[in-house]
């Protein structure tokens, strides 16, 4: 499943930004939520923090110091890091099974009238290995009208009470029998599991976390894995999707019936249908594997953009885990107000329309590859081996994550797959600002989706992910991940089973990697310093750890790459860290021109390394790999007093080769010239015009960032007026109207009212997601005047 942050229909002004924080899978552009369930609960208590000492002799770092460029300011004032409480909630274990549950198969039609689902499903049940005679059958039937049950066509008693249903064998079934019993039911006016959707007239499903009971009488939890099949009745102009291949269809008086067979095994939350007009496009197979994308009749060519690469995406997975694509079929298809990004049912993805089918002039922001890419990675990761229990989601979340992370960094190259792990880690950290916990977590209120959205699952998970590919190489590593998958495939895993098959792979002892990274919390905290020695011509690196620790998180035994670079070449080094400190230098053929701890940023950290502002800049010109380039931008973004951090600013906004320096360098120009107190000293007149050339960038996710900075800029009279009329003409003739709508909402911000005549203009089209309308909503609200909220108010949907 992709994550998601408001409804489809809710998108914020924030959610096309261009380097967001992101909620990274939500995959895409838009950045769309699901709704959880908040519930009173005691508050979690935070653990007491350990404070660090102070190093001695280091005096903390004052943000309004004026350094010269060769000066290395002190250490930031701790804690650098202040974890957030544990997530509320209770335990809770993985159920217990009392039978197998070997096959289902179920009749069924939904009507529109009562939005209701009635079917016939009859399962094949078994009893468990050196189990007692099974007397009692259990099904989760949620919120239905139970017509008749019987067993090999004899009604026999049940009760149904509490959504579940409660079946009497007519005698002990011993283990190695089975029994076959056929559940005739009714559930009306459908909130959960089946969805209506009158704008479209399409029916679809939504089985995770445990939902699909509330259309189907099922075993409803992901640790057992089944057959079934469907017979789907709609009208004669729609067609039905669901898992597996399908057998046949045949009319049935006015209505058409579809069989669909999923004849290898999988969990049931994985179980779907969709109903609707539909048209379906067949790419080309992948080995012989059909590979269809279902649409709106309206919407061909957005689909066939959207789902382009998946016959790639397909190819690079098998190749990578050695795992052939290990299904009939593979189908996606779009659906309406949804509220999830995508859901990986087994051979038939569902995938919100909003994120597939965007237009041609939103790309590079909407991105359909990232959602593609992930929802495909879990027929693998997910659906061929799937969590034994909501507690290690993160086996299948957070491998899709990483999977979704590999196919980008092929597709986009190696500075895009870099610039995707870093947006991962930063939500990761985030997410432990917000509510600091281990990957491996089975506490929630009221819904197991409550363990899922927080930055640990998904984004900590391909993280932990990443740190053991680079630790391995990638040819270990995918040996690894290929013993994984042939170990367990068609079955259910625990995080030990990804352990072992390490473990087995490189021989090594991997248990202290995952007691710190997937059963402890946090990550590792440092304060870093360098002491260059001319005499004898080496670098020496020391760091100690600073994060407060307690029974989540201690400290991180690590290795950590160090690369210096110098007139006579480049020099790497591995500092590993132990009990909290760590200490290793290299020689030197020359003085060292710039310093990188944590090369390639594949460990998850937070470094406080101060350095001189001459070497930030080298690293910003110099460094080769596009996240060390991003460093020194956020490094230099934070001496608001020194200049010459301001110029190699405006120099990588307008020449570094890739667009997300750009793009930061941008920003941190911005926030240079709205700041009044930096402002006066600053030159602002190079900002805007450092700003202004940024806005025709060859990429729109820099005009959009250099457009929405210039609507906050401390200027004079003159310069609001000459600026509000760039900003007007980008509004008017950007060919991304991302852009164009960032441009408006600054222009509001800028010129307020002045701006209105022309906000009346651009808001008026109903575009697509909003996106002019929608940041200018939020622009009017913040200029608070009463004819910009009277503008506003004309808008009630976007407004909500």
């Amino acid at each position: 499943m992709s994550e998601a942050d408001n409804d489809v229909d809710q998108i914020d002004a924030d959610a096309f930004k261009p380097f967001p924080r992101r909620m990274k899978t939500f995959p895409g552009a838009t950045i769309i939520a699901c709704a959880v369930v908040a519930a009173c609960a005691s508050a979690a208590r935070q653990p007491a923090e350990v404070q660090p000492t102070p190093i001695p002799g280091v005096p903390p770092f004052r943000m309004d110091t004026t350094l010269t460029p060769n000066q290395v300011p002190g250490f930031k004032g701790t804690p650098l890091m202040a974890w957030g409480p544990l997530p509320e909630g209770v335990t809770h274990a993985e159920r217990r099974r009392t039978y197998d549950l070997q096959h289902q198969s179920t009749i069924i039609r939904f009507e529109w009238q009562t939005h209701a689902v009635v079917g016939s499903t009859t399962l094949t049940i078994a009893g468990l290995p050196n189990a007692a005679p099974l007397r009692t059958v259990v099904l989760d039937a949620g919120d239905m009208r139970i017509r008749n049950v019987t067993s090999d066509g004899a009604a026999v008693r049940f009760d149904y009470s509490d959504n579940r249903l409660a079946i009497q064998l007519p005698r002990a079934l011993p283990t190695d029998q089975k029994v076959l019993l056929t559940v005739e039911y009714e559930g009306v006016n459908r909130t959960k599991g089946a969805y209506f959707r009158p704008a479209k007239h399409i029916v679809w499903t939504q089985g995770e976390t445990e939902d699909n009971r509330y259309w189907i009488p099922t075993y409803d939890f992901p640790n057992d894995k089944t057959t079934w099949e469907f017979y789907i009745w709609t009208r004669k102009d729609e067609r039905a999707l669901s898992n597996g291949r399908l057998a046949g269809s045949r009319a049935v008086g006015d209505s058409i019936e579809w069989h669909w067979v999923q004849d290898k095994p999988a969990s049931t939350y994985l179980m779907t249908c969709v109903i609707g007009n539909y048209v379906v496009l067949q790419d080309t197979p992948w080995r012989s594997v059909p590979i269809g994308y279902w649409t709106y009749p309206d919407s061909v060519e957005a689909a066939r953009r959207g789902f382009a690469r998946t016959p790639q995406a397909v190819d690079v997975f098998s190749r990578k885990t050695g795992v052939a694509y290990p299904w009939a079929k593979y189908d996606q298809i779009v659906i309406p107000e949804f509220q999830y990004g995508g859901m990986e049912n087994v051979t038939a993805t569902s995938q919100n329309d909003a994120e597939i089918l965007h237009p041609l002039w939103s790309e590079p922001q909407a991105n359909s590859v990232d959602l593609m890419s992930h929802e495909l990675g879990h027929q693998w990761f997910g659906d061929l081996l799937t969590t034994r229990s909501w507690a290690h989601i993160w086996l299948n979340e957070g491998f899709a994550t990483f999977m979704e992370e590999i196919f980008h960094e092929e597709n986009f190259g190696a500075d895009e797959g870099a610039y995707d792990r870093l947006l991962a880690q930063e939500q990761a950290i985030e997410g432990d600002r917000r509510a600091r916990r281990p990957i491996v977590w089975g506490k929630w209120v009221n819904d197991p989706i409550e363990v899922f959205f927080t930055g640990h699952i998904y984004q900590k998970g391909a993280t932990v992910l990443q740190m053991l590919r680079h630790q391995f190489g990638d040819s270990v590593f995918w040996r690894g991940i290929n013993r994984y998958a042939t170990s367990h495939a068609y079955d259910n895993v625990v995080s030990d089973d990804l352990r072992r098959a390490f473990e087995e792979t490189t021989g090594k002892d991997l248990k202290p990697f995952f007691d710190q990274w997937v059963y402890g919390a946090g990550f590792p905290v440092f304060q870093v310093s360098s002491n260059y020695d001319r005499a004898a011509s080496r670098l020496i690196v020391t760091a100690r750890e600073v994060q407060a620790r307690d029974s989540l998180t201690g400290f991180f035994d690590v290795d950590v790459d160090v690369e210096a670079r110098t007139d006579s070449g480049v020099v790497r080094f591995v500092v590993p860290v132990r009990n909290g400190t760590g200490e290793a230098g290299a020689n030197l053929k020359a003085p060292p021109r710039s310093i990188r701890w944590n090369k390639g940023n594949w460990l998850l950290e937070l470094t406080d390394f101060p350095r001189s502002t001459a070497m930030l800049q080298y690293e910003l010109v110099h460094d080769d790999d596009v996240l060390g380039r991003v460093e020194a931008v956020e490094a230099l973004a934070d001496r608001p007093s020194d200049r010459n951090a301001l110029d190699a600013l405006r120099r990588a906004a307008r020449n570094d080769r890739f667009w997300a320096v750009r793009a930061r360098a941008v920003d941190a120009l911005g926030a240079w010239g709205n700041d009044t107190s930096r402002a006066a000293a600053s030159p602002m007149r190079g900002i805007t015009d450092n700003l202004v050339t940024a806005t025709r960038d060859i990429d729109a996710r820099v005009r959009q960032a250099a457009s929405s900075a210039l609507g906050d800029l401390v200027l004079s009279a003159t310069a609001s007026r000459d600026v509000g009329i760039h900003l007007r003409q980008i509004a008017r003739d950007d060919p991304n109207y991302i852009v164009r709508g960032a441009a408006l909402a600054a222009d509001i911000r800028l010129e307020k009212n002045a701006a209105l005549p022309l906000a009346r203009q651009l808001m008026a089209p109903d575009l697509w997601q909003g996106v002019i309308r929608r940041p200018a909503i939020a622009a009017l609200k913040a200029i608070g005047t009463p004819e910009a909220q009277q503008l506003a108010d004309q808008y009630p949907t976007a407004n909500q």
